[in-house]
């Protein structure tokens, strides 16, 4: 015999309405795990290191020798942690992917083919993910 505990309880979530469209104008927010976002003794809710609209991103197949960026980040501690680190680095502009290895801690970054510097672009990108909770740092190109 299996049983189950069902509470359920309103959240208002205030819309506003313009033309055809509903804008949500603000969402209550919860405290997120501890192993995930604690930043000095304080949580760092998640949606503050995500940028508010993520830019299109298109790909070009005559680069085919693309630059990576390859970051060491620390205190992932399960896939959800992967997959935040992962969303956290592709809501930057310059950024067209990121992968996530969980097991080996690390994270391979391909920017847009803009001309940039990509050390300075993987100190920042490395910087924002310390900035969201996850400690990182640029890995030198002689260890990728």
């Amino acid at each position: 015999m299996s049983s189950s505990l069902s509470i359920s309880f309103p959240v208002p979530i205030p819309i506003t309405m313009d033309s055809a469209c509903a804008t949500v104008a603000s969402v209550p927010l919860f405290k997120p795990l501890k192993h995930r976002h604690l930043v000095r003794g304080r949580f760092r809710p998640l949606h503050r290191c995500l940028s508010a609209v993520t830019p299109l991103r298109f790909s070009s197949a005559s680069d085919d020798r693309r630059a990576i960026i390859t970051l060491n980040v620390g205190g992932m501690m399960c896939e959800g942690c992967a997959n935040s680190v992962k969303k956290i680095l592709e809501s930057r502009p310059q950024v067209l992917s990121a992968n996530v290895n969980l097991a080996s801690e690390t994270a391979i970054v391909s920017p847009l083919p803009e001309p940039n510097d990509l050390k300075q672009l993987g100190e920042e990108l490395a910087q924002h993910l310390t900035t969201c909770g996850f400690t990182s740092s640029l890995r030198d190109q002689e260890d990728n």
